[in-house]
């Protein structure tokens, strides 16, 4: 039964997140059978129709149409419009673009996984579980068109099937790691023919299905005479090379990093080298740096925030932020003051105040509606204005 994607769980249904990641995650390909209306709140041809629709959207670059595995020149489907951000950009033209659909002409819809809350949602359920960033692509392919020839992809990739039947088919060769890099994403054709291997499997997916590729994986489609839909959700994860980013930041405040590279003498170049490795050795043993690179690692995903209209302009319905970390209320002779932690200076504040103030202060958020209730005694412009005071002081901030 089609229904919302919460979580990974929902996503590998019935087969279960925890064998996927035990034994599959960054080691194996895997296909799951689904009901056939499994993902239909996803995707189906009528959001497509929708999404298609929105003209002003699109541009050469977000829609991109191939056909007999070479894609067609922005000129032959897209005309010079304005940008919606100022400035002019190639806006496919519907009536072209339909043509080359009716010739069996592929089309990919890059980065959609925040144009719906659907899509959204899902993405962030990969995201939330894998601990990746999450993109999104969508391919409509039919008449039995191949579009891309043998290849691999630089991030981890689920494949949803939504509508019509297409074939995979899968090789058992992997490329070691790949990254979105010029020395991997420009490889000859000749080289992907050569390491593909064997096929590994061939599969017939129906709307419900999903296919998962680790990255490097060798696979090709085929759409068979109907149209059909599938969603790439590719997932890309922090990498070494992200640790040298890291180590760049960190670097820059040290003059060793700085000075010029000793020239024309080879052994001192070496020293220097030698030097500047075991500084970044230094570094990378620090705790501080483990916390950096955890933190790192656990905010590596796409802001996926929402709007909340009308809730947010009601009063009641603002919540709001305690930034009071490290801030105590201390009675002083019956005299109220808010001190900082390792600090000697204090702000006293007004007995009719104190009340609220320690309310807040012992939880990290709260309501307005929560507040009005914990105070209905006082008079709404005291309570107002004291959440006023409280935000130009920092103490509180607004959460939208």
């Amino acid at each position: 039964m089609s229904g919302r994607i919460r979580n990974l769980e929902d996503i590998l249904a019935p087969f279960g997140a925890r064998p996927f990641l035990e034994e599959y995650l960054d080691r194996r390909p895997l296909y799951l059978e689904g009901e056939e209306d499994k993902f239909a709140a996803v995707m189906n041809w009528e959001i497509l129709n929708r999404l298609l629709g929105m003209t002003t959207i699109w541009s050469n670059r977000s829609l991109v149409l191939v056909l007999d595995r070479e894609t067609i020149p922005p000129e032959a489907y897209a005309t010079p419009a304005p940008g919606r951000d100022g400035g002019q950009v190639l806006r496919p033209d519907p009536v072209r673009v339909r043509r080359l659909l009716a010739r069996g002409a592929t089309l990919v819809a890059n980065d959609i996984d925040q144009l719906t809350p659907e899509l959204s949602s899902f993405a962030r359920a990969l995201e939330e579980a894998l601990g990746g960033k999450v993109q999104a692509n969508l391919y409509m392919s039919s008449q039995r068109r191949q579009a891309f020839r043998v290849h691999y992809d630089t991030h981890d990739v689920f494949a949803v099937h939504v509508a019509g039947e297409k074939r995979w088919f899968v090789f058992e060769g992997r490329a070691e790691d790949p990254i979105a890099h010029p020395s991997f994403k420009n490889l000859p054709q000749e080289v992907h023919e050569k390491a593909k291997g064997a096929l590994w499997k061939e599969i017939r997916m129906t709307p419900g299905d999903l296919l998962y590729l680790p990255r490097g994986q060798y696979h090709y489609a085929l759409a068979e005479d109907g149209g059909c839909i599938h969603i790439a959700f590719g997932v890309t994860y922090p990498i070494g090379i992200d640790v040298v980013s890291y180590l760049f930041d960190r670097m820059i405040p040290d003059p060793l990093a700085r000075a010029n590279l000793p020239r024309g003498d080879r052994e001192a170049l070496a020293a220097r080298l030698r030097e500047l490795g075991a500084r970044m050795a230094e570094i990378l043993a620090e705790p501080r740096s483990l916390e950096d690179i955890e933190r790192q690692m656990a905010g590596f995903r796409w802001p996926r925030d929402r709007y909340d209209l009308p809730r947010i302009l009601e009063p009641e319905g603002q919540r709001w932020e305690v930034r009071g970390k490290g801030m105590r209320l201390v009675n002083r002779g019956g005299r109220f003051a808010l001190v900082k932690e390792g600090s000697r200076q204090a702000v006293e504040v007004p007995r009719e105040v104190q009340p609220m103030l320690a309310w807040a202060l012992e939880r990290p958020a709260f309501t307005r509606a929560e507040f009005d209730h914990a105070f209905f005694d006082r008079p709404s412009e005291q309570r107002a204005k004291f959440l006023q005071d409280m935000e130009k002081m920092a103490l509180l901030r607004l959460a939208v």
